[in-house]
């Protein structure tokens, strides 16, 4: 099972997404997400207390174990997402219905799931499965 929670996934996105020259910067984030930098450095401080993510200076990396969340995150998603199409979804829904419980679902029962469908390379809406 995914180790992180949905806020804490919206923002690891965002670090990914805005990282620029080494790094991200708590500014562009908070941008990105339409919230106040200190909202951003708040939940900067308690991602870097769970080690996914760096502070130096004034930019903000992942780390190991945060690019790994990241990663089984989107799996989690677009194997889900892939299924409920399968299942007869429609296409416009299924990343919404995917997201209301990805995060909960052990990593075996996504890996299950996966190979019992294949192993597609990607979702749905084109994206690349990890």
């Amino acid at each position: 099972m995914v180790k992180i929670s949905s806020r804490e996934l919206i923002y690891l996105q965002a670090v990914q997404e805005e990282n620029r020259e080494g790094g991200a910067r708590l500014s562009d984030i908070a941008k990105r997400l339409g919230i106040s930098v200190s909202s951003v450095y708040e939940e900067i401080n308690h991602l870097c207390k769970k080690g996914l993510v760096n502070k130096s200076e004034q930019l903000i990396t992942i780390t190991n174990e945060g690019e790994e969340e990241l990663r089984k995150a989107k799996k989690a998603h677009r194997v889900i997402e892939e299924l409920l199409l399968t299942l007869g979804f429609e296409r416009d829904r299924v990343c919404q219905l995917s997201s209301s419980f990805d995060l909960s679902v052990p990593d075996e029962v996504i890996e299950r799931i996966y190979v019992y469908l294949g192993r597609p390379s990607k979702c749905p809406h084109g994206r690349e499965i990890p």
